[in-house]
């Protein structure tokens, strides 16, 4: 048995500042408060628990935000254990539930059958931990030759989740087959009397690729080889730009599924979504304000500068409801970028140098894409809406810059604006080839370059949002990003 709701609410607000997937960092807790609890079976020695963190600075009238944590009987988290794995795999794909004090969780098995990774494991299982740098928990879970990729979406967020909603659409509505496939997934659903607080997902669960290392850590290892951007480095990044077409490609072509159909960017959409990014600026820039004192000096100082800025930058978002753009909004992925793709780890090198159909057969399965949940930083309901294709595309860009900066920081080599440039029209070269001629894609280049450059500003300034809360050490890449924006005049 593990311990009482107390204990577990003292040692949560001792030990949740430290995680890394929780999000209210920096913020004091007031308090924890176990909000419902179920035991699990007796071999798991372990209990699930959705808990409230109230925080001193928050509205008493609003929602406190809740975590799930799977708790062993000394009050630690147990998520990454065998007995706890397996519960969670068992639960979503027999499509069973757990009853606890006030609702309970439920698994879904996805609506597709006859794959061996939709069956529950029947044997020893072992668990290993991938991901570490995120806002959820993910494990490898493996039962002999078969693989799951369990995410536990640690912050709790009633309504549709998009992972679960997007990863039905391609297992099950579209051939495209770039993504390892949704077994299912686990929800939480309140008792009847708390049905007005809305069903929450708690849990995926994927296929797992085997032979994939992710984007980042494969054109890591080949900077790292000696030869620098080579050859292979530009086929895999033309190959991301290809598989991010095929991509939108995907999510655009079923209208008529409502959640999914294409809509005309009009002008009032542009100028909503315009305001929605200065807003959400502004709230980057009172961050900025409250964690001034908590900087080096070097980067105060810029940052201060930064502020005195804001006025300018936030027009910059103007540009969008101004552009004069015929193009179509779409679902997308949201958070795209190196570390959301899956390379395969034996590249055809045949495909450095050939571009013609048999090479590009040949290349699909070799990048996949996952984790299709968005920016963890922003709402459920933001993260469904149909945006422009661009925001997926800046994403990818901004990882590349983010990939160079990281390379030259941990080698002590020289970072060079010239490779950033090299990769970006690589892989834009490629995305435009294969989204030639689609209504969400804009047809004038200085239009297409235009809409891009308020998105990367956008995600630069998401991304000095997410560094100031997560990795200090961080803060200089989207800062240097937003300051040399403001000196090109773009965005």
């Amino acid at each position: 048995m593990t311990c009482d709701d107390a204990t577990i609410a003292s040692r949560l607000a001792a030990s949740l500042p430290q995680a890394r997937w929780f999000a209210e960092k920096g913020a004091c807790i007031a308090g924890v408060e176990v909000h419902d609890r179920g035991s699990l079976p007796r071999d798991t020695a372990a209990d699930v628990a959705l808990v409230d963190v109230h925080l001193a600075e928050r509205d008493p009238s609003g929602p406190s935000p809740r975590y799930v944590m799977m708790i062993d009987a000394a009050g630690v988290d147990a998520t990454a254990t065998p007995a706890v794995a397996r519960w969670l795999l068992e639960l979503v794909l027999s499509g069973r539930s757990l009853t606890c004090r006030v609702g309970s969780f439920v698994g879904h098995a996805a609506g597709h059958a006859g794959r061996l990774s939709s069956i529950a494991p029947t044997g020893p299982v072992t668990v290993s931990l991938i991901g570490g740098d995120a806002s959820n928990t993910s494990l490898l879970v493996r039962c002999g030759s078969i693989g799951w990729v369990i995410k536990l979406f640690r912050r709790c967020r009633a309504g549709i989740h998009p992972e679960v909603e997007i990863g039905e659409f391609f297992a099950t509505a579209s051939p495209w087959t770039d993504t390892p496939r949704l077994c299912g997934w686990l929800d939480y659903v309140p008792a009847d009397g708390a049905r007005a607080a809305g069903t929450t997902t708690i849990a995926t669960v994927h296929e797992y690729a085997p032979g994939h290392a992710t984007g980042w850590d494969r054109l890591v290892a080949l900077l790292g080889a000696g030869d620098g951007l080579a050859g292979e480095a530009f086929a895999i990044v033309a190959a991301i730009g290809r598989v991010t077409a095929r991509m939108h490609r995907a999510f655009a072509a079923r209208s008529d599924m409502p959640a999914f159909a294409p809509e005309p960017a009009l002008p009032a959409g542009r100028q909503a979504a315009s305001g929605r990014m200065r807003g959400h600026a502004e709230g980057v820039f009172a961050l900025i304000e409250s964690r001034l004192p908590q900087v080096e000096p070097a980067l105060a100082n810029r940052l201060a500068a930064t502020l005195e800025a804001r006025s300018t930058l936030v027009s910059r978002f103007d540009r969008l409801a101004n552009l004069a753009l015929g193009t179509s909004n779409i679902r997308v992925h949201g958070d795209y970028h190196l570390g959301q793709l899956l390379v395969a780890e034996q590249w055809d090198k045949s495909l450095v140098a050939e571009r013609d159909n048999k090479s590009l057969v040949a290349e699909q399965g070799s990048v996949l894409v996952i984790d299709f949940e968005g920016e963890p930083g922003r709402t459920l309901a933001e993260r469904r809406e149909k945006t422009a294709a661009a925001k997926d595309v800046a994403g990818m860009c901004r990882s590349f810059d983010y990939l160079l900066k990281h390379f030259a920081k941990s080698t002590g080599r020289t970072y060079a604006a010239a490779d950033l440039e090299r990769l970006e029209t690589c892989y834009l070269d490629a995305y435009r080839e294969g989204a030639a001629g689609q209504p969400w894609w804009p047809a004038d280049r200085a239009e297409a370059d235009s809409l891009l450059a308020v998105f990367k500003l956008d995600k630069a300034i998401y991304e000095l949002a997410y560094e100031l809360n997560n990795r200090p050490d961080w803060i200089d890449v989207p800062l240097a990003a937003i300051e040399e924006a403001m000196v090109r005049n773009e965005g």
